[in-house]
């Protein structure tokens, strides 16, 4: 617990207090370890809101529908494997928003890409915008009646679930020890 004493949460990452996150991206979105040694975890029932227009971090959030690349190719479908095989196929990776031929970042890359239809060039990254500075906190994330993407940009101040019980902090390993602390998840 020495790291305790010296690491203080900020609002870049996220993890303050006992508020309701989505550190590892889980599709069902904000959720929380709970006070009760009984639930280990649980969803906080927050809706989703309208897709973002720009990224954040690396944008593996981004559900927007650009479909060209920053060259202007115009991107393959997720569905298709021609021109381009690849692994990436829709109902393999149902939480990572493969529809149509949009760009996203389902392999965690450093910003959202796409397949090319150009047989000579397999992918490219997309032109997108940053949805401002990384080192402030988030504008666009800070309601706390909803989230974007699968809400791991949410930051609003829920701390239940929706069965009504407390939050753990994500600082605490008590009742419930976890991977998910503030120091470990900077972009979350």
């Amino acid at each position: 617990m020495l790291w305790a004493l010296r690491y203080m949460p900020t609002l870049r990452n996220g993890l303050e207090e006992n508020f309701c996150r989505n550190p590892d991206g889980d599709p069902g979105g904000p959720w929380c370890h709970t006070t009760d040694p009984a639930v280990r975890f649980q969803s906080c029932g927050i809706k989703s809101c309208l897709v973002a227009a720009c990224v954040w971090c690396n944008g593996e959030e981004y559900r927007g529908a650009v479909d060209r690349t920053e060259s202007g190719r115009e991107c393959q479908r997720w569905d298709l494997q021609h021109p381009h095989q690849h692994p990436f196929e829709p109902g393999k990776f149902l939480d990572q928003g493969l529809d149509d031929n949009y760009c996203r970042s389902p392999d965690g890359s450093q910003r959202p890409w796409c397949y090319t239809t150009d047989p000579q060039i397999e992918r490219e990254f997309c032109d997108l915008p940053r949805c401002g500075s990384e080192a402030q906190p988030r504008q666009e994330a800070t309601s706390v009646s909803c989230f974007r993407g699968k809400g791991e940009g949410y930051r609003g101040t829920a701390n239940t679930t929706t069965a009504g019980v407390p939050c753990q902090r994500w600082d605490a390993q008590i009742p419930h020890q976890h991977r998910f602390t503030p120091e470990k998840y900077a972009c979350k």
